[in-house]
């Protein structure tokens, strides 16, 4: 009985060890996979495209935050021109998204949902903080405090928005 018992433990630890070698070589492959979807979407048009306005939307936000930081808006027009461009560039990034969604593989599309998901809820969060800085900046005498918060939520979420090309062991810019 004690043999018998000892067998079937052997067995059965030898069958959870098997699945766990493959579980984790199946973890990596998509992991490599992944990498490899990361490469290949930070090499297409929209990437840069999306980067370039990524650029621009958090110059204009933190120029505007710094123009608020002091307490007091000293010119409220340049003010709007800044948040003009940060409204402006939001609208080309969407409209790079949606082209760029439009020529997705059905495939590369089901496998990218839950960072889809991610992505949505982000965006759903940044069109709050943009649509309230507009709101402080239609006022007669905008509140600077409120319009550096709003700024500076809009330039926190877009320094996440940057891909982290170092972690993936990619550099940062091709080497010459």
């Amino acid at each position: 009985m004690k043999k018998q018992m000892l067998v079937i433990s052997m067995v059965v630890l030898a069958v959870l060890l098997s699945v766990g070698g493959v579980a984790a070589q199946d973890d990596k492959k998509m992991k490599m996979e992944g990498m490899d979807m990361m490469a290949m979407m930070q090499k297409s048009p929209h990437h840069k495209m999306m980067m370039a306005h990524r650029q621009s939307v958090l110059a204009f936000a933190k120029a505007l935050r710094d123009m608020a930081s002091g307490g007091k808006l000293e010119d409220v027009e340049l003010a709007r021109n800044a948040f003009a461009e940060i409204k402006r560039g939001m609208e080309k990034m969407a409209e790079i998204q949606k082209d760029h969604m439009s020529k997705m593989d059905p495939k590369m599309m089901e496998k990218m949902k839950p960072m889809m998901e991610k992505m949505q809820a982000e965006k759903a969060a940044m069109k709050e903080d943009i649509l309230a800085l507009e709101k402080a900046l239609q006022a007669n005498a905008p509140d600077a405090k409120e319009v550096e918060r709003h700024a500076a939520a809009i330039v926190e979420r877009m320094e996440k928005m940057k891909m982290p090309e170092m972690k993936m062991g990619m550099p940062d810019k091709p080497k010459k």
